[in-house]
């Protein structure tokens, strides 16, 4: 996916683009991790679509419950999906940050004439 060590370094707008591939996959991980989150609340908790996705979105997004759910599997089912929610964030920042790692240790294992853009 990657360019290797051996070939130049990308071009600004392809690593541009690169990133913005990046940025997409995290947010479709995002939407499907709130609906994922919604349909747990729905089911478990009986909360209306509106506010499954805000408790979804809440404990995605690091803030915590919005409230206690009542029932046993809801809290069983929001401790779970905030477990779910400590990896998304690791997972989220390690694919927004792998091209610009990578373009960092590129440009370092590159001869100093080899580093013109």
């Amino acid at each position: 996916m990657y360019e290797r060590t051996s070939e130049k370094i990308i071009p600004r707008n392809r690593f541009a683009r690169r990133m913005a591939q990046h940025t997409f996959l995290v947010a479709a991980i995002m939407f499907f991790s709130i609906l994922i989150g919604a349909a747990g609340f729905m089911l478990f908790e009986g909360r209306a679509l509106e506010d499954a996705v805000i408790h979804s979105a809440y404990i995605l997004s690091g803030f915590g419950l919005v409230e206690m759910p009542d029932s046993f599997a809801g809290k069983l089912f929001a401790g779970l999906y905030g477990l779910y929610a400590s990896l998304f964030f690791l997972a989220a920042f390690s694919i927004i940050f792998a091209p610009i790692v990578h373009r960092i240790l590129h440009r370092l294992h590159l001869d100093v004439d080899e580093t013109a853009d």
